[in-house]
């Protein structure tokens, strides 16, 4: 039978979870964000009644001689996925270890 200890660890584990679940959804949105930022450069008119496919096309014009924005937008982004990834891969570990504990 689980200790009460050992039903605690679960429970911070799982609340761990949604808490990853949050940040990988603000982080997301930042990205969401940023994305639409770069049409900031492309007059609205340009952009209206656009395909969204068009609207790339339009700000790709735009910048296709400076794609520094674009850059630092999915650099940005990169590193939010990392460090999710890295959080992830540690919760992953400490809910193994302590699996393995119990079993034992």
């Amino acid at each position: 039978m689980a200790t009460r200890d050992q039903i605690e660890d679960v429970r911070q584990e799982i609340m761990r979870f949604r808490e990853l679940l949050n940040i990988m959804r603000l982080k997301l949105e930042d990205g969401e964000g940023a994305y639409a930022r770069l049409f900031d450069v492309v007059p609205p008119d340009a952009l209206a009644g656009l395909k969204e496919k068009d609207q790339q096309w339009q700000l790709a014009e735009q910048i296709v001689t400076d794609t520094s924005t674009l850059r630092k937008a999915v650099l940005q982004t990169r590193f939010n996925a990392r460090e999710l990834e890295k959080a992830f891969e540690e919760l992953h570990d400490i809910i193994v270890t302590h699996a393995e504990s119990t079993q034992e």
